[in-house]
């Protein structure tokens, strides 16, 4: 017990130096999707067109392969293929292609969120935002988004939890957050001590999604009392 208390001491100030970046992980790749999911979803609901073959192509394309895949396939090929029109980014940082390739992935899952929400709207609430004088741009803001989010929230609040956790992957590719740190502590521990290091990284990760979950059920609450003024 003595030995796994010295563990924890030994790796916990180490591993929350790097919840920031586990934070930035989350929140960068988040706050881009979901402006970009937002274009996706138009796409998609036009349900015609060249824009939408295209769109339904990246979704099934970031949909159906494994997230690691991807994270590779960003980090070894997306330089290269800059590198054809004369773009070298081989200088960014592994973080940066992390941030990349999750965005790019979240965005399909989020679009499809913003499409069922959207589909699952009385769309007498968006006459009623025209019949009052409300341009198209005012029915978005007003209208279109709360109701969207009101039906979309949880499936969001699941995303996000599951971005959280999805941050622990970034040290496969070199990103180094609170899995990454947790790794090298492993390196330099062994048999149940490498337990203990494991352990220490489960309850900071057990602690982050317990408080996003948090301010999302206090969001939902939010939306619920939209929804019924």
């Amino acid at each position: 017990m003595d030995s796994g208390l010295q563990i924890i001491v030994n790796v916990l100030p180490g591993m929350l130096q790097y919840v920031p970046m586990t934070l930035v992980y989350t929140l960068a790749p988040s706050i881009i999707a979901a402006i970009l999911a937002v274009f996706i979803c138009q796409a998609r609901l036009r349900g015609t067109g060249v824009a939408y073959w295209l769109v339904s192509l990246f979704v099934s394309f970031f949909r159906g392969t494994p997230q690691l895949v991807q994270l590779f396939l960003i980090l070894y090929g997306l330089p290269r293929l800059l590198l054809i029109i004369g773009i070298d980014i081989n200088d960014w940082s592994a973080g940066t292609f992390y941030i990349i390739a999750t965005t790019l992935n979240l965005s399909c899952f989020v679009a499809e969120a913003y499409r069922g929400g959207y589909l699952a709207m009385d769309y007498r609430q968006i006459e009623a935002g025209y019949s009052i004088g409300f341009s198209r741009l005012q029915c978005f803001f007003h209208v279109i988004v709360p109701g969207t989010l009101q039906n979309a929230v949880l499936n969001l609040k699941n995303l996000s939890i599951d971005v959280l956790k999805g941050a622990s992957l970034a040290y496969t590719i070199g990103a180094i957050e609170v899995m990454g740190y947790a790794d090298r502590m492993i390196g330099l521990n062994s048999g149940v001590g490498r337990l203990w290091v494991l352990g220490v990284a489960a309850v900071i990760y057990f602690v982050l999604v317990a408080i996003l979950e948090l301010l999302f059920n206090l969001a939902a609450k939010h939306y619920q009392r939209y929804g019924k003024a």
